[in-house]
C-alpha cells in the first residue's frame, strides 16, 4: 500500500505491476486536479504542483500553488529524497480568447526541461490530459465534463479537439 498526500487529502492505494502504478499515478493526478477546479475558476488562475515518489515508494504531492491566469511554477519538494515524476496544473477559468482546452507547447516543454516523466492538466471544460515527455505528446484521458467544468464554458469556442497531439501538432495548433 502507498499513501498519496495531495492538497491535504490522504488516499491509500495499492502498488501492483507497472501498469497499475501508472493507473495509480493517473488517478492521483485526477483527484488532485478535481479538487482544484472550482478554486481555479473562481480565481481565474492556474494552480500547480508536483507529484513525486519517496524512498519507500509512497506517492506524494506538493501543496498546490496559485499561479497567474496563464502560468504557474510549482513548489519544489522540501526533501531531496523525494523524486519528482510528474507535474499537475489547472488551466483556470473559461476565456473565449484563450485556447485552454489543450495543453500548450509551453506545458510540454516545461515538463521536458524539468526532467519529469509526465504532466497532468485539467481544462475549463473539464477535460483531463496527460503530458508524456518521453513520447513528446499530449493525450486526452477523458473529455468534456470528466472533471468539474467551469459553468461559463462553451464547448464549440475552441473548434475540434483531437485526443492526441504530438509536439509538431502543438506547434501548428499554436501557429493558427
Amino acid at each position: 500500500m502507498i499513501k498519496l498526500l495531495a492538497t491535504g487529502i490522504a488516499i491509500w492505494v495499492s502498488i501492483l505491476p507497472v501498469q497499475a502504478q501508472d493507473r495509480t499515478l493517473i488517478e492521483a493526478a485526477r483527484l488532485t486536479l478535481e479538487g482544484l477546479q472550482e478554486n481555479s475558476f473562481a480565481a481565474n488562475r492556474e494552480y500547480c504542483g508536483l507529484i513525486g515518489v519517496t524512498e519507500t515508494g509512497q506517492l506524494i504531492s506538493t501543496r498546490a500553488r496559485k499561479g497567474r491566469a496563464d502560468s504557474c511554477r510549482p513548489r519544489d519538494f522540501s526533501q531531496r529524497s523525494i523524486t519528482p515524476i510528474a507535474s499537475y496544473h489547472t488551466h483556470g477559468a473559461y476565456d473565449p480568447d484563450a485556447d485552454a482546452e489543450v495543453p500548450s507547447l509551453g506545458d510540454l516543454d516545461a515538463d521536458t526541461d524539468e526532467g519529469l516523466e509526465y504532466g497532468f492538466m485539467s481544462s475549463p471544460g473539464g477535460r483531463f490530459w496527460i503530458i508524456d515527455t518521453a513520447k513528446s505528446e499530449v493525450r486526452m484521458l477523458c473529455g468534456i465534463g470528466c472533471l468539474t467544468a467551469d459553468p461559463d464554458f462553451v464547448a464549440l469556442d475552441y473548434g475540434p479537439i483531437a485526443k492526441r497531439y504530438s509536439r509538431d501538432d502543438l506547434v501548428r495548433r499554436e501557429a493558427d
